[in-house]
């Protein structure tokens, strides 16, 4: 027994030694833990960063990326730290990403995902230009309208062929948020009508008397089914009288004399912007009317022109009088767009000729918008306007012409781009300094790059009087200030900095990070509908920024909800039910940064045999014309007939379309352009069913053909790509896409495609290229879309 026990005991000590002698890692048998505290921070427009926490048991870990939270995950590459830098991604792109512990075991499940949004590239090198014109005064009057607008109730009609009435129009267009259309004395003119029926306009208000636009142009407005007012008094003066009082109260104002244009179409973005009305009085007298509305209304006055156009006896009647003006029409536009500089926003700028009115007055209203002023210009370009192009090349981004090549040559708008002469000496402050949130940490500032600087010196504080700290220094302009704290606003300035000075502060902007609970609103509209024995159906409304919805579960509404599922859609259909059983629902959406508050309480219980009428299946809408669209669905047991909801919005209110013994509903009468959204419930003498998923269609624009695609916009996706995108178009079957290497050359077709979205692919690095768009449908091809241009990168 002894020497059994003593075997024993040296088979033990045996063991022990072997094992204290194998490595440790020779245990870690088990999978390793799932990785948390993902983060995604995009650094450029074609890099993203990546951190999270380490796992201690992991080896390594596996990256993996998609185009949405729900897609499909594709591995892009594994470290052996906790920090990932992917890179060669395309600008103006949300990515998502989940990361994977591996180890020799196996794999960790995967992190919750993390996401962030790569920013647009920006070219630095030049400023951009683009044109909107037409083939007379008329379409391009038109075709600024449909720039700046897709619906407006009023539209603003002046003369294209007389000056004086028109010119007090552009404050009355922006009170009203209308465009100013132009048409001739006798005849309303098919581009102007065209953008009356576009635009679905109910009132035109008509600036000027008979001896301008006559009684015939107005008959045919209101043959339009139109309502028609006019402004007009004996003279130019009374007329800018009555639009004055059409524009309401205001505390400042202009005044002019009206015998030129140059100076008020210089103004009249401004004036439009502040809601300042254009008043018209001669050169050595002030009519009492006048007096009256100035003395009781305005606290200031702008005076247009020097002692020789306007007398000190009238300028000093003048509430505050303020005198702009220069040694001539072009000098003294400069003048005035340095004077309201503060005012303004010059990122875009727009361009006119100063010889002629009704370009700049169609865009002074549209340039109003986006506060940015109309350059008036000719060539060879003025020194003053050439000038102020170079003082303020670090703001402007764009300059865009009104009218066409007759009325601003393509060489004298090359000459307004490339008026942005390096600036020597002290350096500019950056501007337009931008500031969003990216989610619950971080914040993207982006602003414009400054001539002969090297980098730029980022400054933040929590508050906009506090102390600005200095966070980083980077060579590009912008940056995505990351692991901020959730719910909080930061303040933040920039300087500009090279190897010998550095520039005054920005601008101050804010942005606040987003919150959990104040970024993702709980689901509205949470409906549970039983279908049948083994099946009940929950639908809710889209909640913004969501990614994801989790579905809760429990039968008793006081018991503890079970996590049932995870979607990505606003419904679901439980297929788990037992007959007999009552089931309560809630909803909660999600996203990469955390969930949201719970939806109310829904229930149902599966249906028995012999229930209550099942909902409406298939329904679909289909658009038939301009003012017609046809619903369908499939038939339900026992329904007597059915009601078919309509809204104007998916969340919105239904009110009843109409009724029908059928499976179908013909909804006539509606609005041309406009998407009407519709459900079906079905009716016996035992009751109503619930309500049918939602269906929706559009209803065409009411022409013949397809009208020209809008808002074409080419973006450069590197040395041999460019993508354009445009907006739809109703009845259109395909798109041709047209091509050349300069404004003014031969455009080539390139292509034809069913979707409103291209890549031009092998293109050569460094060369400027032109669009414009047709859409084609079964029997007709549109017009040309606006043209556009983007450069390649070297």
């Amino acid at each position: 027994m002894r020497r059994l026990r003593s075997k024993f005991m040296f088979i033990v000590c045996f063991a022990l030694i072997v094992a204290l002698m194998i490595p440790q890692s020779t245990y870690a048998l088990s999978n390793p833990s799932v990785p948390t505290g993902l983060t995604a921070a995009a650094v450029s427009g074609s890099q993203i960063n990546l951190s999270w926490k380490g796992v201690g048991e992991a080896s390594q870990y596996y990256i993996y990326r998609s185009n949405s939270a729900s897609g499909v995950y594709t591995y892009v590459g594994a470290v052996t730290g906790t920090n990932y830098s992917n890179t060669g991604l395309t600008p103006m792109t949300t990515y998502y990403y989940k990361v994977q512990a591996i180890n020799s075991a196996g794999s960790s499940d995967y992190s919750s995902p993390a996401w962030a949004v790569t920013p647009a590239e920006l070219d630095t090198s030049s400023i951009l230009s683009d044109r909107i014109s037409g083939s007379d005064r008329y379409e391009t009057s038109a075709n600024i309208a449909e720039m700046g607008w897709t619906a407006s109730d009023y539209a603003i009609l002046a003369s294209g062929e007389n000056y004086p009435d028109a010119l007090c129009a552009a404050p009355l267009a922006a009170k009203f948020d209308a465009p100013i259309l132009l048409t001739s004395k006798n005849k309303l003119e098919e581009e102007t009508k065209g953008q009356f029926s576009y635009l679905n306009v109910k009132k035109v208000i008509i600036v000027g008397g008979e001896g301008v636009i006559s009684a015939k142009v107005e008959q045919s407005i209101k043959n339009l089914g139109i309502e028609v007012s006019r402004a007009a008094g004996l003279n130019r003066y009374e007329t800018s009288l009555l639009v004055a009082k059409m524009m309401g109260n205001f505390d400042e104002a202009v005044i002019a004399t009206g015998e030129d244009f140059a100076d008020i179409l210089s103004i009249a973005p401004i004036a439009a912007q502040k809601g300042m009305p254009i008043l018209l009085t001669p050169g050595n007298s002030l009519s009492k009317n006048l007096k009256d509305i100035l003395s009781t209304q305005a606290r200031k006055t702008y005076v247009l022109g020097d002692i020789s156009i306007l007398s000190d006896a009238v300028v000093n009647q003048l509430p505050a009088p303020q005198r702009l003006g220069g040694s001539n029409r072009y000098d003294a536009n400069t003048q005035i767009i340095q004077y309201f500089a503060n005012d303004l926003d010059l990122s875009t700028c727009y361009a006119a000729t100063g010889e002629a009115y009704p370009d700049a007055l169609s865009g002074s209203v549209l340039a109003s918008l986006s506060k940015s002023p109309v350059l008036l210009v000719k060539k060879p370009l003025p020194s003053g306007t050439e000038k102020l192009i170079e003082n303020n090349a670090s703001r402007i981004q764009k300059i865009v012409a009104f009218g066409g090549t007759g009325a601003v040559s393509d060489s004298l708008l090359e000459s307004l781009t490339q008026s942005n002469g390096a600036q020597s000496g002290s350096l500019a402050a950056p501007a337009n300094v931008v500031a969003n949130p990216l989610g619950t940490g971080q914040i993207h500032l982006s602003w414009n790059a400054v001539s002969n600087a090297s980098s730029y010196a980022i400054y933040r504080s929590t508050s906009y009087s506090g102390t600005y700290n200095q966070i980083t220094t980077v060579g590009v302009p912008y940056y995505t200030d990351a692991n901020l704290s959730s719910g909080v606003t930061y303040y933040y300035k920039i300087k500009a900095v090279n190897s010998s000075a550095a520039s005054a502060f920005s601008n101050s902007v804010q942005a606040a990070t987003l919150t959990d609970t104040g970024f993702l609103q709980a689901p509205d509209n949470f409906t549970v509908t039983p279908l049948s024995s083994k099946e009940i159906y929950l639908t809710w409304s889209p909640v913004d920024n969501a990614f994801t919805y989790n579905i809760y579960r429990t039968t008793a509404d006081t018991g503890n909800y079970v996590l049932l599922a995870s979607v990505n859609r606003p419904y679901y259909t439980d297929e788990s039910v037992t007959l007999g059983t009552t089931y309560f629902y809630k909803v909660q959406a999600a996203y990469s940064g955390g969930t949201g508050p719970y939806s109310k309480v829904g229930a149902g219980a599966p249906l028995l045999k012999g229930d209550t009428l099942t909902v409406p299946a298939n329904v679909t809408a289909s658009g038939i014309d301009s003012a017609s669209i046809m619903v369908t669905w499939g038939v339900v047991n026992n329904a007597t007939y059915y009601q078919v909801y309509r809204s104007t919005s998916f969340s919105g209110t239904y009110s009843i379309a109409g009724t029908s013994p059928l499976t179908y509903l013909i909804d006539e009468g509606l609005v041309p352009g406009m998407t009407y959204y519709y459900k079906v419930q079905a009716v016996s003498s035992a009751g109503l069913s619930d309500f049918s998923t939602i269906a929706y269609a559009v209803t065409g624009a009411g022409a013949v053909g397809p009208a020209a695609p809008d808002n074409l916009v080419a973006t450069v996706l590197g040395s041999s790509q460019i993508y354009l995108t445009w907006n739809g178009v109703y009845n259109a079957t395909h798109y041709k896409i047209y091509r050349s290497t300069s404004s003014s050359g031969t455009y080539t077709l390139i292509d034809t495609i069913v979707n409103p979205y291209y890549t031009d692919r092998n293109l050569t690095p460094g060369t400027t290229y032109y669009y414009y768009i047709q859409a084609g449908g079964d029997f007709d091809t549109s017009p040309k879309s606006n043209t556009v241009h983007a450069r390649t990168s070297n």
